[in-house]
C-alpha cells in the first residue's frame, strides 16, 4: 500500500509556477525526501499534502483515498498526519512534558512513548521548562519529538534538522532515524542538504526552482547514475570540463572519459567528483597525465588537494582531488593522475 500518492500536482501563487506537474509515491512504513533548494516547492508540496493549502490542479491520495483535487478536499484534522515545519509551532504557555502529553491526551495507550522520546531528544532536565526557555535547537528537538509520539498514520518533516548545530545535528538525525524505523512510521521528509537526504531515506525526489521534479530514485541510483548536470553536482562538488565526444571519447585535462554511443561528435559537459581523482607523488617529470600541487589542506576525513594541470591549448585550469588524510603532498611538486572512471560523468550540452 502506497502511504502517499501523488498526480500531476501543479500549483501557482500570482502566477508564478511553485510545483509543475508534480508526480510522487511513498510506500508504507518507508521513508522517503523531496530534495531541493530553497524556492523549489517543497513547503508547498507538504502543505497541500496535510490540507493546509487547497489543490488547484492534480490529484493526492493518502492510503489510497483521494483527500485532495479540484473538487475534493479533506480537512487536515481528519488526514491523520504529523507534521513539523520550520516554525516549530510549540505551545507557548506549556512545559516540554505537557507539550508532549498534548499529543497523546486522546491515546493514552501511547503514555510509554514519552519516556522513550525524552531518550531521544536529550533534554531530560528541560521538562518543566517553557518554550522561550529553550535554545532554538532545542525547540526544534521537542517539536520534532511531539509530532513523531502519536504515531501518525503519516509524519510529514520540513527541515527538521535546520536549526541544529553539525554535531548536534548527526546526532539527532542519527537517533531521529532509529526512532522511526522503530516506530514504522511513513515519513515524507523535505531538505536542501543531500547527505541527510542520503542517510535517512529510502527514495529521493530531486526537485530544481519552479517545482519540477528533475529524477528519483533510491540513494544509490541517483549518486551513481545522475540523471543529468542538475542532479551530478546536487551531491558534492564536481570537477566540471568541456569537449567533443569523438569515437565515443571525450578528452579532459585529467585523462580521456568514455561516452556513450549515442553522444557521438556531440558538445558535451562532463563531471568528476573530487574523490574519483587518484593522485600518486612521483619525481617529476611525470609520465603521463600530471598536475600541479598549489595547495594541500586536512580536512579530517580527507586530503583536499587543488591542482593545477593544463588543457590542449596550455592554458592551465584548476582541479580539486579528495584523497585520504594521511597523503599529504608539498606545495608545487608533481603529481600522477588517474581518474575513477565509475565517478565521471557525461552530459550532453542542450
Amino acid at each position: 500500500m502506497l502511504a502517499v500518492k501523488i498526480n500531476n500536482l501543479s500549483y501557482q501563487i500570482n502566477n508564478n509556477d511553485i510545483l509543475q506537474n508534480v508526480s510522487l509515491e511513498l510506500e508504507q512504513d518507508k521513508i522517503a525526501c523531496v530534495l531541493g533548494p530553497s524556492g523549489c516547492g517543497k513547503t508547498t508540496m507538504l502543505k497541500l499534502i496535510a490540507g493546509l493549502d487547497k489543490v488547484q490542479s492534480g490529484e493526492i491520495y493518502l492510503h489510497d483515498n483521494l483527500v485532495s483535487s479540484i473538487n475534493k478536499h479533506i480537512k487536515t484534522e481528519k488526514r491523520k498526519i504529523g507534521f513539523l515545519f520550520q516554525d516549530y509551532a510549540l505551545f507557548p504557555h506549556l512545559t516540554v512534558k505537557e507539550n508532549l502529553n498534548f499529543a497523546i491526551q486522546n491515546h493514552k495507550d501511547l503514555s510509554n512513548n514519552i519516556d522513550e522520546i525524552i531518550e531521544i531528544i536529550k533534554l531530560p532536565k528541560s521538562l518543566h521548562k517553557y518554550p522561550h526557555e529553550l535554545s532554538g535547537g532545542e525547540q526544534q528537538r521537542v517539536a520534532l519529538a511531539r509530532s513523531i509520539i502519536a504515531k501518525p498514520d503519516l509524519l510529514l518533516l520540513d527541515e527538521p534538522f535546520s536549526s541544529l548545530d553539525l554535531n548536534l545535528r548527526e546526532e539527532v538525525r542519527d537517533d531521529t532515524l532509529h526512532l522511526l524505523q522503530k516506530s514504522n512510521i511513513s515519513v515524507l521528509i523535505v531538505t536542501h542538504d543531500p547527505f541527510e537526504a542520503m542517510f535517512i531515506s529510502n527514495k529521493i525526489y530531486i526537485m530544481e526552482k519552479g517545482g519540477k521534479i528533475i529524477q528519483s530514485g533510491s540513494p544509490q541510483e541517483l549518486y551513481n547514475n545522475p540523471f543529468n548536470s542538475y542532479v551530478a553536482g546536487f551531491f558534492g562538488e564536481t570537477n566540471k570540463f568541456s569537449g567533443t565526444v569523438i569515437n565515443s571519447e571525450v578528452k579532459t585535462p585529467i585523462g580521456v572519459i568514455k561516452a556513450p554511443k549515442e553522444l557521438e561528435s556531440k558538445k558535451v559537459e562532463i563531471h568528476v567528483r573530487p574523490q574519483a581523482i587518484k593522485l600518486s607523488e612521483e619525481s617529476t617529470p611525470v609520465n603521463g597525465i600530471k598536475g600541479t600541487v598549489m595547495a594541500s589542506r586536512l580536512m579530517g576525513e580527507y586530503s583536499f588537494v587543488h591542482l593545477s594541470v593544463l588543457n590542449e591549448k596550455k592554458e592551465i585550469i584548476h582541479v580539486h582531488s579528495h584523497m585520504p588524510p594521511t597523503f599529504s603532498p608539498n606545495q608545487s611538486s608533481a603529481v600522477g593522475i588517474e581518474i575513477d572512471k565509475s565517478q565521471a560523468f557525461v552530459f550532453p550540452i542542450s
